[in-house]
């Protein structure tokens, strides 16, 4: 019994500290690349918990142009939600890589934009 009453407040505690949110995202990729292992470095972002495809099933991609998705991302931050927002648009968009940060942008995102109105706190 004291276990459980030790476990709701712990529980509460985290839920104070850190604040979990979800939004909704339009991604335009290049088509030669595969969309999961885009998905898989967008989910190896810091504070990223889970990436989802929601692009609706009636969508019909044009040929020839970039790949579009519809994705939710939900993620946790102590933070500012907009703040993090901004820090998943430059870990992912990074597009001039230099000696201090040789690191490249995700390879094969060419636009990320967020859908206004999605940000929610869960």
């Amino acid at each position: 019994m004291v276990k459980t009453k030790q476990m709701i407040n712990l529980k509460n505690i985290l839920y104070e500290v850190l604040n979990t949110y979800s939004v909704e995202v339009d991604l335009f990729t290049d088509p030669t690349v595969f969309i999961s292992d885009i998905l898989n470095e967008i989910r190896g972002l810091e504070k990223v918990t889970i990436v989802t495809i929601i692009t609706p099933d009636e969508y019909v991609q044009k040929p020839g142009g970039d790949k579009y998705e519809r994705l939710r991302i939900k993620f946790v931050t102590r933070g500012e939600p907009n703040d993090a927002l901004k820090q998943f648009l430059e870990d992912t968009l990074k597009s001039t890589p230099s000696a201090q940060d040789p690191d490249i942008r995700i390879p094969g995102v060419k636009s990320m934009k967020f859908r206004e109105g999605t940000l929610k706190r869960l």
